[in-house]
This record gives C-alpha cells, structure tokens and sequence, in this order.
C-alpha cells in the first residue's frame, strides 16, 4: 500500500494525490494547531531557519551538524521549549502503525536529545472510507475499523521518547517508494499513542519534567528480516539515500 494511502486527496484515484496537494493539507493543519494551542502558551511558531536540508528548515546541532526540524517550536509560560511534528496521513492499512520518514525522525530525534527539548508526534486520519485500500478484506477492515475508532479523525500521538522504546518489534523500519523515490519509514506502534484532546496535560508534562527522554541511541527493526538495527546502522541507511 503506498504511502498516506487516502481517497480524500482531489486528484487521487487509490493512495497519494499530489506532492502539493498534501503539503498543502499539511501545512492547514500545522496552522490549526498553532492556533489552538498558542493561546495557552509565551509563544509559538511554525519553525523557519535560514539552514535548510533540502527544503526542511534545520536545527544546527551542536557539533555543527544539522538536523530536520519539527514543526512548531513552542515556548511554555515557564519558559520550557518543546516541539510538534504534525502529520495529516493516514495511519496503515495492514499493519498497526503508522509513522514518518526516517531521515526527518532522526532530525527530531537529535533535537531532542541534545536540546533537551521534547518533541511530540501528532497524527491525524482522513475520514474512515478515505482510508481503505479497494476491495478491502473484511477481516482486516474490522481490525482496522477498531484502530480507527480510538481516534474517530481526531489528533493523536506521543512523546518521542515513548515512540521509540523498543517494544513488540517496534519501532520499524520499512523499505518503500513514494512518486517514485525509495524511502525508508520508521513505523511506530498505534497502541502507544492516545488521543489528544486536553493541550494544557501536555504543557504540564514538559513545565514538570514529566516526559520519558529519548534513548542514548535510536535503534529500530528492520522489517526485512527482523534484525535490530544500530544508530550506525541508522545513519547508514539514511546516507544510502543520497549516494548517486
């Protein structure tokens, strides 16, 4: 299934409609949640830099490296920093998941780790019709539904720190294509998210310290052949994707 497979994209017969359609769905929904959300804080703002990876704006870390920023850079009324990345994709079909390039959650993943500074991944789903792939098997479709239903195409989501806690061979790093490019997602496990609903619990979470940290090294599975993988292994994997 490809991926942010949906049928609510205008020019989409089955799976994603165009590069700037979605980005446009994307960036509405950044917005609306910088609206929600800024009133209850000292600041927030959709995230810009003059360093950029491709067209992602950066962090530079501090070794000099540069990282993919998250979406929304947020200041609470106790002067703590913390970040949003924010999805608007569907979670998957056929596995219990959903997830993000691998190369951007490692940006957010150092930002985290060397800033201190907390990032939380929001994910959103279409309607549940746009979700299904054609002629879906009833079995799956019931399993599915049930996933759907927790969320009901409201926000959800977790701290990065709790997503990336090896668990029940999570998170995964799946092989794939999009319009034509191989990319390699890093899944993580829609039993550790919950739906959010109350802004104010997740400020409170980062003004008392009350969030899981980022582990001292990110390790996934490979969905291939179920092997562990290293940070090394991790970094590879993403340099494989710029070599010619």
């Amino acid at each position: 299934m490809p991926l942010n497979s949906r049928k609510d994209y205008i020019d989409s017969q089955e799976g994603q409609g165009s590069k700037n359609y979605s980005l446009q769905k994307a960036s509405q929904f950044v917005l609306d949640i910088k609206e929600e959300i800024s009133p209850l804080l000292a600041e927030c703002i959709v995230y810009d830099s003059e360093k950029k990876l491709g067209n992602a704006p950066c962090v530079e870390l501090p070794n000099g490296k540069l990282a993919i920023a998250p979406d929304l850079r947020c200041v609470t009324k106790k002067g703590n920093v913390f970040w949003f990345e924010i999805k608007d994709k569907s979670q998957r079909f056929f596995y219990p998941d959903t997830g993000a390039d691998i190369f951007q959650v490692y940006g957010w993943y150092n930002t985290f780790k060397f800033y201190e500074e907390p990032v939380f991944i929001l994910f959103k789903d279409p309607d549940f019709e746009s979700c299904l792939p054609n002629r879906p098997n009833e079995k799956k479709k019931k399993e599915f539904k049930t996933r759907w239903d927790s969320f009901s195409g409201k926000p959800y989501g977790a701290w990065l720190g709790d997503l990336l806690e090896l668990q029940n061979g999570y998170p995964r790093v799946f092989e794939e294509r999009s319009r034509d490019l191989k990319m390699y997602i890093l899944y993580f496990l829609i039993a550790k998210m919950n739906p959010v609903d109350d802004w104010l619990k997740l400020i409170n979470e980062v003004d008392n310290k009350a969030i899981k940290p980022v582990p001292e090294e990110i390790k996934a599975y490979l969905h291939s052949n179920n092997t562990l993988l290293s940070e090394k292994n991790i970094r590879g994997i993403i340099a494989s994707l710029f070599r010619g």
